[in-house]
């Protein structure tokens, strides 16, 4: 009788031992399909950014920061979803075991290649409605600077559970004032501009920017307090990610005419 306790107790062991490794192969598999179908997406759109034809000197600018953008994101993508299994939850190169208790006894992920690809990439969407609303050089250079102190902020609270607040509550001042200068300034443009067209253009750029960005933070901090599984973390800054640099992308490069000024149609020759 002992021992038929003992087999049952082990059989019991055992069943749980399973279901555990298959969640953590699901989890895994979650993150791992996302992190390849992002960078898949990143990867094509940047090869339509950068091939796509163009007439205007000025425009193909527009074209090549654009395709930049999305080629760091789709090199980022590619290099966090390297893991030598896609069924074992171990991290490879652009995951690292962070700092963030996981409510399991262990720690999230932490994703650091991420914040070096929002380092990259988002001086570039700011260039790129930087040019279009005509922003001069010290505009640009000003929030490009501001952004990328708000991304090292970012990843220190990430990186060290400790600091967590600490760093994002500077990171969020320069977060605001990055924003608050950008909108100010496309819409002031915007107002100015001729071409009721080109308005609208500058209009959805913006929205999609201060949308996108603004869920960023959001979602950080989901992350952080541990109320999402690494999966849904993964998903939702893909689609953010997404939407700003690819779909921004598409949006932007969409109508030629509207990237350059009737005085600046140099044909490429």
């Amino acid at each position: 009788r002992q021992y038929n306790l003992r087999q049952s107790w082990l059989k019991g062991l055992l069943k749980s031992v399973l279901v555990l490794r298959s969640v953590a192969m699901t989890v895994s598999s979650c993150t791992v399909s996302t992190l390849w179908v992002a960078c898949g997406v990143f990867t094509v759109s940047a090869l339509i950014f950068l091939f796509k034809e163009r007439s205007n000197v000025k425009a193909k600018q527009y074209n090549y920061v654009t395709a930049l953008m999305n080629f760091l994101a789709a090199a980022a993508y590619f290099m966090m979803a390297l893991q030598p299994d896609p069924a074992t939850p171990q991290p490879f190169f652009g995951v690292v075991a962070g700092t963030a208790p996981d409510g399991a006894g262990t720690f999230r992920a932490l994703y650091w290649l991420r914040y070096l690809s929002w380092a990259a990439t988002t001086p570039l969407i700011l260039l790129d409605m930087g040019m279009l609303a005509g922003f001069d050089f010290w505009e640009n250079f000003l929030l490009i600077c501001l952004d990328i102190l708000m991304i090292g902020c970012g990843y220190v609270g990430a990186a060290e559970d400790a600091l967590e607040f600490v760093a994002f509550a500077p990171g969020m001042v320069f977060f605001v004032i990055v924003l608050f200068r950008l909108a100010n300034g496309v819409q002031a443009a915007a107002q100015t501009d001729d071409s009721d067209e080109k308005a609208a253009k500058m209009g959805l750029c913006l929205g999609i920017t201060l949308v996108t960005w603004a869920c960023y933070p959001v979602f950080y901090m989901l992350s952080q307090q541990n109320l999402i599984s690494e999966c849904a973390e993964v998903i939702a800054f893909a689609i953010l990610d997404v939407v700003s640099k690819a779909v921004f992308g598409f949006v932007l490069l969409r109508d030629e005419d509207l990237l350059v000024d009737n005085t600046e149609m140099q044909v490429i020759g």
